[in-house]
């Protein structure tokens, strides 16, 4: 393996589609969504996580710890690069040049990748935040807001995250948008493949549909309804935000969002609003969507979730977590 690629988006940006097109180069490895780097990034951080063992306490012993190597937080990085590039290697089954992680929440420890990584190679994907919204809501919460607790940290703070993301790596990255994507798939996989420095083949676009990422993670939906790049998943957000609340909604997180972050991305603001208020809403589900709204507020205020879920309330009985 040359270097590993890393994707980074949001999720619901239409990763997955992206990544069973690259892998199916014989240049590119990949499968479902690692996340390896995830639970060794953090385990450097402060903040972030809840354990057993009490999380604060091993913050202050590792830190204790890499205070005391040669070169710091260098070498723990350049450790934790080499570690995970053994294992991206040993998925390089057939000798690929690059294994692909294509792990949404990455965007949470772009700088920490960068500094395990140097040398990697880069792909931004980012996507209509509102188009994202809707597709997180359709494919985790029955199309309501009820669930959508799950996905306010991706909503909230990963737009930003991934435009401070890009804007730090510079020339390093590549970016694109997925509606360019999908409306012209050839032109956009033949600027990947000049920025990864192999030849561009047609087939990708052809027999992607084929390719297994063999793993749980990824588009449940998506993977299975579509055997081509197409464009018919770009007005469905439509249908989603056609009421007069849900546009509300709609208009009022669009409007929270940064400028400067949505010009990072490639999109203008005002545009994005005009499409919202562009929409024929009608009035319905108003109640419902309100308590809906309401109900996921409080699970996220109260944490309520960690007893929801029988793994969770099972662990955390008895259990002093920090």
């Amino acid at each position: 393996m040359k270097s590993p690629i890393f994707l980074f988006s949001l999720p619901r940006s239409g990763s997955t589609l992206l990544q069973r097109v690259l892998m199916s180069h014989s240049k590119i490895a990949s499968v479902a969504e690692p996340w390896i780097m995830l639970p060794f990034s953090y385990a450097y951080k402060s903040n972030g996580a809840l354990t057993e063992y009490s999380h604060n306490v091993s913050f202050s012993a590792i830190e204790d710890f890499v205070d005391n190597l040669p070169n710091k937080e260098n070498d723990y990085y350049e450790a934790l690069g080499d570690f995970a590039s053994t294992l991206y290697g040993k998925q390089c089954k057939n000798n690929e040049l690059y294994f692909l992680d294509k792990t949404p929440r990455y965007y949470l420890i772009i700088p920490e990748i960068l500094k395990a990584f140097p040398d990697a190679k880069f792909i931004f994907l980012f996507r209509n935040p509102i188009h994202v919204m809707s597709s997180m809501m359709q494919t985790w919460s029955n199309g309501t807001f009820r669930k959508m607790y799950t996905c306010e940290r991706d909503l909230n703070l990963g737009p930003k995250a991934l435009s401070e993301g890009y804007e730090l790596l510079g020339d390093k990255a590549l970016a694109i948008q997925y509606e360019q994507f999908v409306s012209n798939p050839s032109m956009y996989v033949e600027k990947i493949c000049q920025y990864l420095d192999i030849e561009f083949d047609v087939q990708m676009l052809e027999s992607f549909s084929n390719q297994d990422t063999k793993g749980r993670m990824g588009d449940p939906t998506g993977a299975l309804d579509y055997r081509s790049v197409s464009t018919e998943s770009l007005d469905k957000w439509k249908l989603t935000f056609a009421t007069k609340y849900r546009k509300k909604i709609a208009l009022n997180y669009l409007k929270n969002i940064e400028d400067s972050v949505l010009v990072a991305q490639g999109y203008n603001k005002t545009e994005l609003i005009d499409e919202i208020e562009n929409i024929t809403a009608k009035q319905s589900k108003f109640l419902s969507d309100r308590i809906d709204v309401l109900y996921s507020v409080l699970v996220r205020y109260f944490k309520l979730n960690i007893f929801f879920r029988k793994a969770t309330k099972k662990w955390t009985r008895g259990r002093y977590l920090s």
